[in-house]
């Protein structure tokens, strides 16, 4: 079983919710406790959200990019803005995760189904090529820090804010269901690689609402599980490459949401669930490959390539368990402690 450094994994859980603006660490009091072990007090800090204020930041930070955008954007056709990320269902570990303010050609859409072409009145490539190049212009006037080397995006960062925000240029795709209905849960965005000239199809929206809905649904519960397991991945002695965020959130929205439901001092019960199925996905292959995204569409464990990872971050979970349990147990004063962490 992998032996964890705590004091090691404490402090970057400490640099990853340090905001540089308020100097200050999104932590709970308990974060300076003596009397708490430190194995306990990772994994409960682990599972905890960073917080409104900082996020608050963040959509800010957004906002202020699409401000810039509008007021600078010389197009012949509108533009639609939404944000996506982490932030958007609270499990980010990071007070400047990362965050995408999708900016959307808003003339036309691509539809799921249709018999006629829609649009003809200019070239869809040539108009995102147009958006980006404005775009990156606006960003470099506004901003010391802007990236435009990313295939899908350019990245600014907001000194004031302490944040970075990411444009990822799209078009509309509308489903037959949204066509329907009108209900943007059903609404999709193709991104643009520009590189190699194609689009990729996604659902956002669909995936937003489902997790927040479970979050909910479960008292916190798929959340806390979800930053369980990024902490840990960012906190592995071996660099995961193949686990990402989309993963992690597909392990745990897989679960059924009676054994996920949080109640107070429940975290060590939440993170034997989040291992239970862990184990599942690494033992029944059949199993992994069915699991759907949140959204419903893709497959994000198909892969073989995930097992080896699954393998290693289970050890760091399972140990983890195992000595906090083990401090937990030993004192009825400490379990009545946690019962306010």
């Amino acid at each position: 079983m992998a032996v964890l450094d705590y004091n090691r994994r404490l402090s970057n859980l400490q640099s990853r919710r340090f905001d540089p603006g308020l100097n200050e660490s999104a932590l709970t009091k308990s974060f300076s406790a003596s009397d708490i072990p430190q194995d306990i007090k990772y994994l409960f800090e682990s599972m905890k959200p960073i917080g409104t204020k900082y996020n608050a930041k963040t959509i800010q930070a957004a906002e202020n990019v699409q401000s810039h955008l509008e007021r600078g954007l010389k197009v012949h056709f509108d533009r639609a803005y939404r944000t996506q990320g982490s932030v958007r269902t609270n499990t980010n570990i990071r007070v400047h995760s990362d965050f995408d303010l999708l900016t959307i050609i808003d003339k036309y859409f691509y539809p799921q189904t249709s018999t006629r072409n829609v649009y003809t009145e200019s070239d869809p490539d040539a108009d995102i090529e147009e958006l980006r190049k404005q775009a990156t212009a606006i960003m470099k006037f506004q901003y010391d820090t802007v990236d435009d080397s990313g295939d899908k995006c350019i990245s600014i960062e907001n000194k004031h804010l302490n944040r970075k925000v990411d444009i990822v240029f799209a078009y509309w795709y509308n489903s037959d269901k949204y066509q329907e209905l009108r209900d943007e849960f059903y609404r999709g965005v193709y991104l643009y690689s520009f590189k190699k000239k194609t689009k990729h199809r996604d659902f956002p929206f669909a995936t937003i609402h489902n997790v927040n809905v479970k979050g909910d649904t479960t008292n916190d519960g798929l959340r806390k599980g979800v930053r369980l397991l990024k902490n840990l991945r960012a906190n592995s002695d071996v660099e995961l490459k193949v686990l990402k965020s989309f993963q992690l959130n597909s392990i745990v929205y897989a679960i059924d949401n009676t054994p996920l439901t949080y109640t107070i001092g429940d975290e060590i019960r939440i993170a034997r669930v989040v291992s239970e199925q862990m184990g599942k996905l690494i033992d029944n292959p059949t199993y992994r490959k069915s699991i759907s995204s949140p959204n419903g569409v893709e497959k994000p464990l198909y892969d073989d390539n995930t097992v080896p990872e699954l393998i290693l971050l289970k050890g760091d979970l399972d140990t983890l368990i195992e000595d906090a349990s083990k401090d937990l147990y030993k004192s009825h004063t400490l379990q009545r402690t946690l019962l306010s962490y």
